[in-house]
């Protein structure tokens, strides 16, 4: 269907650009099926391609708005997406815009706009069914100490409870790219670690992350920087600071909160 669709519209998949089109309507299903749509629900859809994903969540939503960059595509959309009077086909780049209200995103957006939509997603805390890249995904689900765990796990935990659901493989793209991808679900849930200061959090976990194989008591004075602190007083705290002798890969959510709120009384 995908290679009909291009070849009908003369338009050729720009890998440069990231697009490979997911062309398994099994997969395409079960994310819509995933995303539990209420008849009253704006969908957003990130990066809407040709339309595959964008016209099933048409028959399930109230409204849906599908952001496309390329304007090629965009035409294409215009085009297959017609008769849809609950379609708003917006040109452009979802990270230099002003985002649209909306109830939840259904997306399989460009591989290179992954962080910054789980962050921009996470702020606004809403629920999330998206195909991202695998690599990218296990990060999210990492747990602490293994290699994958990270600051961004950090923060798509701190936002959302991560959940994939599905590995879908490159031969299910076309073209065909050269890694596989995840389907994941994001439910969000920042409420549930009741940090009060979000941005000093944040900060104390750039800052351990910075240096995350080394021991808690040396990476924050070499990340002193980040934390806005001078050599002198933060070498003076360092054996006081809680979980001063564990390596920050192994900190926990709470843990860096302790940490964080530590930094913040003594520093």
């Amino acid at each position: 269907m995908i290679q009909e669709l291009l070849a009908r519209y003369g338009i050729e998949a720009d890998k440069q650009q990231g697009q490979h089109f997911l062309a398994s309507e099994r997969i395409l299903d079960k994310e819509v099926d995933a995303a539990d749509i209420e008849a009253d629900d704006v969908v957003l859809e990130i990066g809407a391609g040709l339309g595959t994903l964008t016209e099933r969540l048409a028959e399930k939503a109230d409204r849906v708005i599908a952001v496309e960059k390329d304007q090629n595509l965009v035409s294409v959309l215009e085009d297959r997406l017609s008769t849809y009077d609950n379609v708003t086909i917006t040109q452009g780049d979802i990270m230099d815009m002003e985002w649209p209200s909306f109830d939840r995103c259904v997306s399989n957006p460009p591989y290179h706009l992954s962080s910054e939509l789980i962050e921009a997603l996470g702020t606004r805390q809403r629920f999330s069914v998206m195909v991202l890249q695998k690599q990218f995904a296990d990060r999210l689900t990492a747990e602490p100490g293994e290699d994958g765990y990270s600051r961004l796990t950090v923060m798509a935990r701190y936002y959302f409870i991560p959940v994939v659901l599905e590995t879908v493989g490159a031969d299910l793209f076309y073209p065909r790219p050269e890694v596989d991808s995840s389907l994941v679900k994001l439910y969000p849930r920042k409420d549930r670690h009741g940090i009060q200061d979000e941005e000093a959090f944040f900060r104390t976990s750039r800052a351990l992350f910075t240096h995350k194989r080394k021991k808690v008591r040396n990476a924050v004075v070499d990340a002193r920087h980040i934390l806005n602190t001078e050599k002198d007083k933060v070498k003076a705290v360092r054996d006081e600071v809680p979980h001063s002798e564990q390596r920050v890969i192994n900190l926990d959510i709470p843990a860096i909160n302790d940490i964080c709120q530590f930094l913040e009384d003594e520093l």
